[in-house]
């Protein structure tokens, strides 16, 4: 049984809008404002909260409302989506994407909190197993646990001091200066005492990490929404929320926790001081740190569910490129977690039209330069 609630009661990202100039695109600036308060609000929380899914629901339904849109994606993916058997949970995605209300919620007996536009179909829990924490339920995310404790965890936590000493974090306190933010340094949102730093922009810190994570992930990710290191202030709580896509996961890898660090999923408490988490995200669930004076930072990484086939998976990744490749060029706004000096250098080069610059978080603009003269030299006769 399922009900649905046209409310907004569900956590959303909050999208980066650059004024900027880029290769001489007019960028606009999106209409909302964050404000800090001086001490811990619920105020705050609200605010921002609102804030970001008005801002996020309008830029994406520019997208999923337009003809042009779907026809970039046709040449991405082929015509053949729109009728082969293996595309079918996909086009039911896809309509869900097009018809759907956004921030219409369904609540679903398991205890899942979904926004009914990012459903996808025929992974639900009568189907596939979910669970707060379901690395034990798949053998692919036994594995991908493994190597975040193995590898990339190990890894993170020798390039995060270079980090952190590049790119400081923001004071919780202060104005926001939204339109001084170049989409690389610390973000604050969804509540008083987060910060969120995308890797996109600042990959270049932690190298080895990055190629670590890519490698961990494998076939399942990382997933196209939220890569990179978040902090939790010091004896605060976050809001308790839900994701609300059902076709991806989460993973935090602790890189810098002190004692009293864990998150709370569907009611299960599980530590965040040592291990990585795999988590169920669309359970309701809240992150806290309740020691007096140290800040906890995690690498956040999302992924795919396990549930899904290659193919989906390919498609999924594919509709989510294009549509920030569609934001860039055609409604002139920056999409999240995407910084300026990236996206400057992608337009004036013409990689912004490189697909796998928007589907791949480590993606490495001088190969990418590279494989594009080696192509130019090859259509004029001096390669193969």
């Amino acid at each position: 049984t399922m009900t649905t609630n046209g409310g907004n009661g569900y956590w959303l990202t909050y999208l980066q809008l650059l004024g900027l100039a880029l290769s001489g695109l007019p960028y606009r600036v999106g209409a909302f404002s964050m404000t800090a308060p001086s001490a811990v609000d619920n105020s705050y929380s609200q605010d921002v909260y609102f804030d970001q899914s008005k801002a996020r629901d309008e830029i994406d339904q520019a997208a999923y409302t337009s003809p042009e849109f779907w026809e970039e994606l046709d040449q991405e993916i082929g015509t053949n989506w729109k009728t082969s058997p293996d595309y079918e949970r996909f086009r039911g995605f896809c309509d869900n994407l097009r018809t759907e209300t956004p921030g219409k919620e369904i609540f679903t007996a398991n205890g899942q909190q979904l926004l009914a536009q990012y459903v996808f179909p025929g992974i639900d829990d009568t189907l596939t197993p979910r669970s707060a924490y379901p690395a034990e339920e798949y053998e692919q995310l036994i594995k991908v646990q493994k190597q975040l404790s193995e590898r990339v965890q190990k890894t993170a936590r020798k390039e995060f001091a270079g980090l952190l000493e590049q790119r400081p974090l923001v004071a919780d306190d202060a104005e926001s200066d939204l339109e001084g933010n170049d989409g690389d340094t610390w973000q604050r949102a969804a509540w008083y005492g987060w910060q969120f730093l995308p890797m996109r922009g600042a990959k270049r810190f932690m190298p080895k990490t990055m190629k670590a994570l890519n490698q961990a992930m494998g076939k399942l990710g990382p997933a196209h929404r939220f890569v990179g290191m978040v902090c939790q202030k010091h004896n605060c709580t976050g809001t308790v929320h839900s994701d609300g896509r059902n076709y991806m996961l989460s993973t935090l890898t602790p890189v810098s926790c002190p004692p009293g660090c864990g998150i709370i999923v569907d009611g299960v408490d599980r530590s965040l001081a040592e291990d990585p988490v795999i988590l169920d995200n669309t359970f309701p669930h809240h992150v806290y740190n309740q020691h007096e004076s140290q800040d906890r930072f995690c690498l956040m990484s999302e992924l795919y569910h396990p549930a899904l086939t290659p193919k989906e998976i390919s498609a999924i990744s594919t509709l989510f490129a294009v549509k920030d490749r569609f934001t860039v060029k055609e409604l002139r706004l920056a999409p999240w977690g995407y910084d300026d000096d990236g996206l400057a250098a992608a337009l004036s080069s013409g990689l912004v039209d490189d697909l796998d610059f928007f589907k791949e978080i480590g993606f490495d603009h001088s190969k990418a330069a590279k494989k594009k003269a080696r192509g130019r030299a090859a259509a004029k006769g001096f390669g193969a």
